[in-house]
């Protein structure tokens, strides 16, 4: 990525660099794009492909339980902030 890539992907996320830091992550982004070309030179044409870790047709999974959740007002009791029968958070959107 160049500076114009880093500075616009930093627009997007709402982030305000300053010199130093758009230089220093156009170069830590380019040594992780260079690291990904060189995985991507490894010829892995004989190893199959995996999909899961273990050896098992299918991986090990519990079983579908039904079972009860915090009540209500204990959850409330340990939240922070509550209002309105609810769980109060700080306004996010304008």
């Amino acid at each position: 990525m160049d500076l114009a890539q880093i500075r616009h992907v930093a627009r997007l996320a709402e982030l305000r660099l300053d010199e130093k830091e758009e230089e220093e992550l156009t170069a830590q982004v380019g040594r992780i794009v260079d690291f990904f070309k060189e995985l991507d030179a490894v010829d892995v044409s004989n190893v199959p492909p995996t999909s899961h870790v273990t050896a098992a047709e299918q991986p090990p999974l519990r079983p579908d339980e039904v079972v009860p959740g915090v009540p209500h007002d204990e959850a409330l009791a340990a939240a922070p902030h509550a209002a309105h029968g609810g769980f109060a958070v700080p306004t996010f959107v304008e």
